[in-house]
């Protein structure tokens, strides 16, 4: 093989490197430094094989250059193998510039030591990073995990009000590095972010309430990782989340679909369902169910004329607090009635803990879908197994005290 054709392969290959290392994050990511082992083999009169450690994409062309100019560049082949990569963090990049869900750039000089969240979703997020001794203030709703309820007690988190009602100069006084706010949430993005702002606290967007499935979970996890440096973490959470996602969605590969039509409250609090384009809505076909009000967008108030058209195989209602006989009563004497899920006894009210799982696009992501999976497919799953979701056709055995709460969808 001539000089010059043995030259041009090897510039190809190390410039197919250096892509392959190029940072795909919006973020600043960690130096790293590549170690390789190379061997290249020349099929000549006389058999020469050279291996040599390298550290550098630099040292990588240097070796190649190096060798294909030797004496034994009469060979008429040239192999060159990679036979290991072994990336290795040696220093971190400050300051970090991060995209945030509005598209805004944020700068950040080091890592937020003093943090206020405003949505319970991105509260949950933060602690399964390891970041809750970084937190000062959250929101009202903000309930998961236990540690959050324990640190509010004792007096080290600050509840800042609702994600609608934020007490601006409370946050203030906590001095935050950083406050954690939701995009969707218009309330956050045209009134409390500017105010904020104004007093120089800086804010930083995340999903959050525009997430559609699981990786919208992942690039807000991720986001928040780079700035606080714990990218490691984020990948480890991730990968969990999704070899089990992967596992369930296994198992009703080849199941046939139910109709599941999800209602925010009872009847009388409108027949407000969820759109083809929410998150809700994406658990429920990830475990098998088709949601009827699919071809709406957001949060769509239905008619029961299109309800009783779909006839739905299973009805799910999400509320807090809210007596189940009291809601069996009511849909009794509703055209709901009339529907295959209330004639075989699906219909189905999550209260407590798990209105929150499925109404939170986060971390607990997982807890969502097996929820659902026991409800729409018990007979791979398994019949539901909680004291927060409740069989409201069997109501007549339950006993539970009324507290009934005003819906509004907390993330």
């Amino acid at each position: 093989m001539e000089l010059k054709y043995i030259v041009a392969i090897a510039i190809t290959l190390v410039i197919g490197i250096a892509i392959g290392y190029i940072p795909s994050a919006v973020a600043p990511k960690p130096i790293e430094t590549v170690t390789q082992v190379i061997t290249t083999t020349y099929t000549s009169p006389t058999m020469v094989t050279v291996t040599t450690t390298i550290t550098t994409v630099k040292e990588v062309m240097q070796t190649i250059i190096a060798t294909v100019t030797t004496p034994y560049t009469v060979a008429r082949e040239v192999k060159i193998t990679v036979t290991s990569i072994q990336p290795t963090t040696i220093a971190v990049s400050w300051p970090r510039k991060i995209v945030d869900a509005l598209g805004r750039e944020i700068v950040f000089d080091v890592s937020p030591n003093r943090v206020v969240s405003t949505i319970p979703s991105i509260t949950e997020n933060i602690f399964a990073l390891g970041l809750g001794n970084k937190v000062v203030g959250v929101d009202k709703y903000s309930n998961h995990p236990q540690e959050v309820v324990q640190l509010i007690s004792e007096g080290k988190i600050a509840v800042v009000g609702g994600p609608w009602t934020l007490d601006i100069e409370k946050i203030a006084a906590l001095k935050p590095d950083v406050v954690f706010m939701c995009r969707g949430v218009k309330p956050h993005e045209t009134r409390f972010a500017p105010k904020l702002e104004e007093l120089g606290i800086k804010t930083f967007f995340l999903t959050c309430n525009a997430i559609r499935n699981q990786y919208d979970i992942y690039t807000d996890l991720r986001l928040i990782a780079q700035i606080f440096d714990v990218e490691q973490r984020a990948e480890d959470v991730i990968r969990d989340i999704q070899v089990k996602i992967e596992d369930i969605a296994n198992k009703i590969a080849s199941v046939e679909k139910s109709k599941v039509l999800q209602l925010i409250g009872p009847p009388s609090w409108g027949l407000y369902s969820a759109g083809g384009d929410t998150f809700i809505h994406w658990l429920i076909e990830v475990v098998g169910g088709f949601n009827i009000a699919s071809s709406y967008s957001g949060w769509p108030q239905l008619s029961y004329e299109y309800i009783i058209s779909k006839d739905p195989d299973i009805i799910i209602i999400t509320a807090h607090g809210i007596d189940p006989k009291a809601v069996y009563e009511e849909i009794s004497t509703t055209p709901l009635a009339n529907t295959s899920a209330w004639k075989n006894k699906k219909v189905y009210l999550l209260t407590g803990d798990a209105n929150d799982v499925l109404s939170r696009p986060s971390v607990r992501v997982v807890e969502a879908l097996e929820i659902l999976a026991h409800i729409i497919h018990p007979e791979i799953f398994g019949e539901i197994q909680r004291s927060d979701v409740i069989k409201i056709t069997d109501v007549e055995l339950i006993s539970v005290p009324v507290i009934i709460n005003p819906w509004k969808p907390i993330y």
